[in-house]
């Protein structure tokens, strides 16, 4: 239910989203012969078939960066907002160009730009008003109370109370834990509440959120749900940790639950395969100027080799060359680095908790001068391109990990190598070097699971402004 009330709102926030885009375009258009003439000139009107493709460019840009789901707060929706118009106006005059259609005049693009801001960000200020509104009237928002008090209890909560509009949360079921509560929200007492409770509030249903529990616990919890009429659901016992996301197959009537499955197999990897070749072709070429660059100051300030190679393990455990301008003095030892790739991946070991930053060392002592500049700005990754055009790598996908750090992986850490590894990623883009080595596992595999062509653009896009500040490098 959860899934489809979030369907529903994203397909408001879509139509929403694309009326006002498409209402701002007509505005633009009527207004700027007006403002060019003085105020004497005709209003006009874009044609039918620039209009359709430039929503339709909208469209796929709100995809981008996905758009079609509420936000935090004003501020992020509106640089959401601003970020979507931005790349539509992009991918709009592109099309326009392929499709042999006259492009808009630059007053009239800049004007739709602005408004196509203004109007969508107030159409989804309204739409949000309408959703709280119509949750908000006795007999629509479902109440739900979540038996357990314990972490993933109260981070079920917090999926309800940010995500979730249509679900009014009372509180919890717990009694070993009577006297607390979370965000507003309290312990109601244990699970024989619940029946105070099914009497006050019609339609009133549970989230049995109990990891630790014996089968004998939920049954009674599940028995006590049934006889009171409450509809529920219970986090299987299995899923413990929140590492890995989880899926569930109906074979008739019986429900089988596993691990969710990456979604870069079949014809999405060839669609991704195909994406790679073609974007990293082009940007190649592209930087081509800044690699040349780059190989001069290398060359004149720390002589050759150019390039480092160096062993890293590729999709399923493939072993590839992965190829890097030269950052570091050629007589180092990587013993360094190893120590502090073990202290980073081991679990509750204190190395790993006082520096639980990502792969680089912070005031290496190994790294050139000139390489330090290099990695700035992530120019000693573009050999990467490479990488790419030979299959081993990907644009956009986990970390390239090394054979000494693979030795210390868990089990449920080798998921990340279920995709091409990328010289970019949604770990990257997601804070760099500022994460734990969980977290930043915890991102490839979320990437893998719910990877798309429009995920795939939103970092690329993402990225450049990272490269561009030096952002943690």
């Amino acid at each position: 239910m959860i899934l489809d009330e979030h369907r529903r709102q994203g397909m408001l926030y879509a139509a929403s989203g694309a009326g006002a885009f498409a209402a701002a375009l007509v505005v633009a258009a009527r207004i700027h012969p007006i403002v060019a003439s003085g105020g004497h000139g005709q209003a006009a009107a874009p044609g039918f078939e620039a209009l359709a493709l430039a929503t339709a460019m909208w469209t796929l840009a709100a995809g981008i960066v996905r758009l079609h789901r509420p936000r935090p707060g004003r501020i992020e929706d509106l640089l959401a907002t601003s970020k979507a118009a931005v790349i539509a106006a992009m991918l709009g005059l592109m099309s326009w160009y392929a499709a042999h259609l006259e492009p808009p005049p630059r007053l009239t693009a800049a004007l739709a730009l602005v408004l196509a801001i203004v109007f969508v960000t107030l159409a989804r200020s309204l739409t949000r008003l309408l959703i709280g509104a119509i949750y908000a009237r006795a007999n629509i928002a479902t109440p739900l109370v979540i038996v357990g008090f314990n972490p993933l209890a109260t981070y079920v909560a917090d999926q309800l109370l940010d995500e979730a509009p249509h679900y009014e949360l009372l509180g919890f079921l717990d009694s070993e834990n009577p006297d607390d509560s979370y965000r507003g929200r309290e312990v109601l007492g244990g699970i024989e509440a619940l029946d105070d409770l099914a009497a006050r509030y019609h339609g009133l249903e549970a989230a049995i959120v109990e990891p630790d529990a014996t089968s004998e616990e939920v049954d009674l919890a599940v028995r006590a749900c049934e006889h009171l009429h409450v509809r529920w659901k219970v986090m299987p016992s299995l899923f413990r940790s929140l590492s890995v996301g989880l899926t569930v197959d109906m074979a008739g009537v019986v429900p089988l639950i596993g691990p969710r499955s990456s979604n870069i197999e079949g014809l999405n990897f060839a669609l991704k395969r195909l994406f790679d070749i073609a974007v990293a072709s082009i940007l190649l070429v592209l930087a081509a100027p800044f690699m040349a660059l780059a190989a001069l100051a290398t060359l004149v300030l720390d002589g050759e080799p150019l390039l480092f190679r160096q062993t890293r393990i590729g999709i399923h455990g493939r072993r590839f060359e992965l190829l890097k301008f030269r950052t570091m003095r050629t007589t180092n030892s990587d013993a360094i680095h190893r120590d502090y790739v073990r202290s980073w991946i081991r679990p509750n070991n204190p190395a790993a908790a006082d520096n639980g930053q990502v792969y680089k060392l912070t005031a290496d002592p190994r790294i050139t001068p000139v390489g330090r500049w290099l990695r700035r700005f992530s120019i000693d990754e573009l050999p990467q391109l490479i990488n790419v055009l030979r299959g081993e790598m990907s644009l956009i996908g986990p970390r390239p990990a090394l054979p000494y750090e693979v030795e210390c992986y868990e089990d449920w850490h080798r998921r990340r190598l279920e995709a091409p590894p990328g010289i970019t990623g949604l770990w990257q883009v997601s804070g760099r070097n500022q994460l734990s080595f969980e977290q930043m596992v915890r991102l490839d595999i979320q990437y893998i699971e719910d990877w798309s062509l429009g995920q795939d653009l939103a970092i690329l896009f993402r990225t450049v402004p990272a490269m561009i500040h030096g952002d943690g490098a």
